[in-house]
């Protein structure tokens, strides 16, 4: 049952006072989630929009790339023809980086399986210069500030840039890791090309948003469940400077930096918080060493968190009471002093996660997450 919520404050309002750490009327919440989930979710809820959907759940941010980070509101592609790229493009990263894939749904989630990996058999950086790699040029932002200013209520979330998880999209993750090592010219030749690309077209986006947009977003994920996939002198190295020159472009923008990588991060925390970070996510209560009751205390000071609902457990396998339960918890023991989005523990809700508990987690937000 959708909870009547008792707001004084906008959305964005309060994300604003969230991400100056400081207590809102209530904790602000996120949602990113599949097309199938989408749609269970409409049903269920009795509305046919997004804007209605994200209303009915209080979901206070809007990410330019859409609910399914597919179906955006993003510059329009303008460029010359191109195998992956059209003018129906709405914001999916992969088809951008020439890669083309293949939609797989199972009855737990919707897969993107990639079926070319461009560079991956590349030896040299003649090969690697050789690449058609895109554009700023391509795209038209003239109308980005029009085409987003219905959403000005809610806090605008400019997503889907990346310097290290994209890179193996092009090269694989299994040729990258070996770059890093044996052919550190070519991991820095890609890396600065992903960057590059990101920071002008995230510039460009900004300078025509004007003031509309509030954070932008690096997706990098650097942990598995156990442990770091590449070891902290090596993020130090590759991974922290091409953070900072995001940090710098969204504070010189009056907007903050949002981190999103998934599992065991514990000892890059530090380190990220140097580099500029100014939100991380999602918070993975599975993983290990990543309590997110122990992150807050240790670094809730200096990062805004986002996250810490159970996907893997409460979420899919729980009753609606223990997914309530748990979303009592944790605004209980993250929510004071501000700081902190109620999320889920990764950040797109996948289809194995029954509907009922979506609603539940974030009707729970509601009644449990007034600071007044």
């Amino acid at each position: 049952m959708e909870k009547e919520s008792k707001d004084t404050m906008t959305s964005r309002e309060r994300m604003k006072i969230t991400l100056s750490h400081k207590e809102a009327d209530r904790v602000p919440c996120h949602m990113n989630a599949t097309l199938q989930v989408v749609v269970k979710l409409k049903q269920a809820l009795g509305v046919t929009t997004d804007r209605q959907l994200l209303d009915a759940l209080h979901i206070d941010t809007f990410d330019m790339r859409g609910i399914t980070i597919r179906d955006g509101i993003m510059p329009e592609y303008v460029g010359e023809n191109h195998p992956t790229m059209d003018a129906s493009w709405k914001g999916n990263i992969i088809p951008l980086w020439g890669i083309a894939e293949e939609e797989s749904i199972t009855e737990f989630t919707t897969i993107m399986n990639q079926t070319s990996y461009p560079l991956k058999d590349a030896k040299t950086l003649k090969e690697l210069k050789a690449y058609r790699w895109p554009d700023p040029d391509w795209f038209d932002y003239h109308n980005v500030r029009e085409r987003i200013a219905p959403w000005a209520d809610r806090s605008i979330i400019l997503t889907g840039a990346s310097v290290f998880q994209h890179p193996s999209y092009v090269r694989s993750m299994e040729i990258l890791m070996m770059d890093l090592i044996l052919e550190p010219a070519m991991a820095d030749y890609i890396f600065d090309r992903f960057t590059e690309f990101y920071l002008e077209f995230f510039t460009r986006i900004l300078k025509a948003a004007g003031d509309l947009i509030d954070c932008i977003a690096l997706a990098d994920d650097l942990g598995t469940q156990n442990s770091l996939m590449i070891s902290p002198d090596l993020f130090k190295t590759f991974v922290k400077p091409r953070i900072k020159r995001f940090a710098n472009l969204a504070h010189s923008s009056g907007c903050a930096l949002i981190l999103h990588t998934d599992g065991n991060i514990l000892s890059i925390i530090p380190d990220i918080i140097d580099a500029g970070v100014d939100v991380l996510d999602p918070l993975q209560p599975e993983a290990e060493q990543m309590c997110p009751y122990s992150i807050k205390k240790e670094f809730g000071k200096e990062l805004v968190l986002r996250g810490g609902i159970s996907t893997q457990q409460t979420l899919s396998k729980g009753s609606v009471e223990e997914v309530r339960d748990e979303v009592r918890r944790t605004i209980s023991q993250m929510a004071y002093d501000g700081g902190y989005i109620l999320a889920p523990g990764h950040p797109v809700l996948q289809n194995d996660i029954p509907t009922d508990n979506i609603i539940a987690m974030y009707d729970a937000a509601i009644e449990f997450g007034s600071y007044l």
